[in-house]
């Protein structure tokens, strides 16, 4: 599909910037909005806080998770030295 990376970077760049802008609207400029036509467009505002913090608990524990899996066995290895 993609030719090279440089192309890769770009439609990423792009996705992560269109992702940005609709977030930044929807929390930031959808409340001075009175149009509900244009609110039709984007989810409850209540979703706005909640996605952001459960993939942030996600990523933290993912982060925990592995840190424990690594050090696991060094510390094994740091308690047989010590016996």
């Amino acid at each position: 599909m993609f030719d090279s990376d440089r192309q890769k970077g770009k439609v990423i760049l792009m996705l992560t910037f269109v992702l940005f802008l609709y977030y930044t609207v929807w929390v930031i400029g959808l409340p001075f909005i009175d149009d509900d036509r244009l609110k039709s467009l984007f989810y409850s505002h209540n979703l706005a806080l909640i996605i952001p913090a459960c993939l942030g608990l996600f990523f933290i524990g993912g982060l925990i998770l592995f840190t424990v899996y690594h050090v696991k066995p060094y510390l094994a290895q740091k308690i047989e030295k010590v016996e």
